[in-house]
């Protein structure tokens, strides 16, 4: 059994710098509408503890495509399916691509769910990243190596989009157990979604092979890290795990 004061006191006698998981950091997959799906994964290459006292950022996007009509030169709208909605998020709230270019919708109309674009060419293909008003659940879980995994934060996204994060922040809440904060060596910190749409953080809008990002989304988790592994955290945080 893992001497739980040991380990204790190597982590503070640990050299330590402060940073945050961003987006960039996880590698990224689509969700799948109605299931609860993993969008992001990491695996951590040393010993981190994460932060609750500094703001905890999400804004998770609905991603839909759309086809322009064959008349080059016409302005058309389009219905968005799953509410669009001003978000307080992120700055942007709907992002367009035609194939591999981000481009300006004409006009977004979030009260009627549309948008307006007018095409150059004809039959191009269209990629939207949106903040949707849907409930939808996002859930921050982390995972040992064996399985053992215990999620850390769980949140609606349909909420996080309609708070003003820049007066009310939202933090962790890690509280259970003095190890509940800590993702040792080799575990994996993931993003799950349930969603009724595609959320994804980048997709390949023309099929051609290159994504193309959802630069409106958000992903921000603070952290401490160690400068390497701490000899016998993960043996301590999987028992700590497992008896939740």
């Amino acid at each position: 059994m893992a001497d739980e004061k040991a380990v204790r006191k190597r982590l503070e006698g640990a050299s330590v710098h402060r940073d945050q998981f961003a987006k960039s950091d996880f590698a990224l997959s689509p969700g799948t509408p109605n299931d609860r799906t993993r969008v992001g994964t990491l695996q951590a290459n040393r010993a981190h503890m994460l932060r609750e006292t500094e703001p905890l950022e999400y804004a998770i996007m609905a991603y839909e495509t759309f086809t322009t009509d064959g008349t080059g030169g016409n302005t058309e709208t389009f219905n968005l399916s799953h509410n669009p909605v001003d978000s307080g998020a992120t700055d942007v709230n709907l992002v367009l691509y035609e194939g591999t270019n981000r481009v300006q919708p004409d006009s977004v109309d979030l009260g009627a769910d549309t948008f307006d674009y007018t095409d150059d060419g004809t039959d191009n293909d269209l990629g939207v990243y949106y903040a949707s008003g849907e409930q939808a659940q996002l859930q921050l879980v982390k995972e040992a190596p064996n399985g053992v995994n215990e999620t850390l934060d769980s949140r609606l996204i349909n909420k996080l989009h309609l708070r003003d994060n820049a007066k009310e922040p939202i933090e962790l809440s890690l509280g259970r157990s003095y190890w509940q904060r800590y993702v040792p060596t080799d575990w994996t910190l993931d993003l799950y979604v349930d969603a009724p749409y595609t959320a994804a953080f980048m997709q390949d809008v023309d099929g051609g092979g290159d994504p193309e990002p959802a630069t409106n989304a958000i992903v921000s988790v603070p952290y401490s890290a160690a400068t390497g592994s701490i000899e016998g955290l993960g043996a301590v945080v999987r028992m700590d795990a497992a008896r939740r």
